[in-house]
């Protein structure tokens, strides 16, 4: 059992990022005390953690842990991410992490002029690590876990197989700055991506949260449509082998929301599924909407697999389920008691159009 604030304050920064014990206790030791520990960046690195993370959502390779991602050390000026190693059960022995995020990340221009990728983003190999930055810009994201050499390789195999395809690589043709096709998305204004940034970069510096729900089996994000007062509802559906029920999903909610350590958002409907039979639904929605003005709504489809599902998808790939049970974090009881006392908002609020 965590004792003292600095114990808590450590096991918190881990159930939201996803970070190592001993690496969240060392974030915590360097940090002034009641500092927040995911801090909110300026305005140039939210837009890049935003892109990252909705180039991220939806992830073409499987992995293990939640978008393949093992744990986010957030910083006020930058983002680390450390990715999960290849699965050795791979459906197909091409695939890599490298060259799955070299294709999500690194922006490519089709015939129409439209950017695939995450637009102004190059790669930089510095100490050894992949760093991802936008020109002009202080905003950047480190990719750990990354060989160099393989990245390296990874990015020379994805420029040519999409160049054969017609699309124009902008990192290799303009490596230092825009590319001509690249600004229209220099400045997004109030457009919807600039307008809910917050909470897809929000999103990803928490992603730990994910694990909260039990062992995670996939989880997939997309758009679903903008807002008609700006803004954009981003939608995911974790799915998990049986958690913890609607305590589980709820808890998720509240974390994604408690004061200095979630995010500014509102639970303002729900439809739960948890008190049906295994056969029936296994899906529970919540919605959150921003609040204070933020624009933007977040739907959290939360899928728990019971029953004959689950037993499927546990004979179907054993070894891959099997690293999967490893990957649940414990929510602490004291934890449930401080969302109690306050931890998150519990009043709703009406969601923002």
């Amino acid at each position: 059992m965590k004792t003292t604030a600095g114990e808590r304050r450590a096991e918190l920064l881990r159930l939201y990022t996803g970070m190592p014990w001993q690496s969240a206790r060392r974030r915590v030791e360097a940090a002034a005390p009641g500092s927040l520990l995911i801090p909110q960046p300026d305005a140039d690195q939210i837009l890049l953690e935003a892109r990252v993370m909705a180039a991220l959502a939806w992830r073409r390779i499987t992995t293990v842990h939640p978008w393949g991602i093992e744990y986010v050390d957030p910083r006020s000026d930058r983002l680390l991410i450390r990715f999960e190693a290849d699965l050795v059960e791979r459906r197909d022995p091409k695939e890599s992490q490298a060259l799955d995020l070299a294709e999500a990340l690194l922006p490519r221009a089709d015939e129409y002029g439209d950017i695939k990728g995450v637009p102004g983003a190059r790669t930089h190999v510095e100490d050894g690590q992949v760093v991802l930055r936008v020109p002009d810009t202080s905003a950047s994201v480190t990719l750990l876990g990354l060989d160099r050499d393989e990245w390296l390789r990874a990015v020379d195999v994805q420029d040519r197989r999409l160049g054969a395809y017609g699309m124009t690589p902008c990192h290799r043709d303009r490596p230092a700055r825009w590319h001509p096709a690249e600004r229209p998305y220099r400045r997004p204004g109030r457009r919807g991506t600039a307008a809910s940034a917050w909470l897809t970069s929000g999103l990803l510096r928490r992603v730990g949260l994910i694990r909260t729900l039990g062992a995670p089996l996939a989880v997939t994000g997309w758009l679903g449509h903008h807002e008609r007062g700006g803004g954009e509802r981003w939608i995911i559906d974790p799915t998990f082998a049986e958690g913890s029920g609607a305590t589980g999903h709820r808890r998720l909610m509240a974390l994604l929301a408690a004061p200095g350590w979630g995010l500014p958002l509102a639970t303002v409907d729900e439809h739960c599924s948890c008190h049906l039979p295994p056969g029936y639904s296994d899906q529970c929605t919540t919605v959150a909407a921003g609040l204070a003005e933020r624009r933007g709504v977040l739907e959290v489809r939360a899928i728990q697999r019971r029953g004959d599902r689950l037993k499927r998808i546990r004979e179907d790939r054993p070894a891959a389920f099997a690293a999967k049970q490893q990957l649940a974090l414990s929510v602490p009881a004291w934890v449930d008691r401080w969302l109690e006392r306050g931890g998150s908002p519990a009043s709703k609020a009406p969601v923002l159009t």
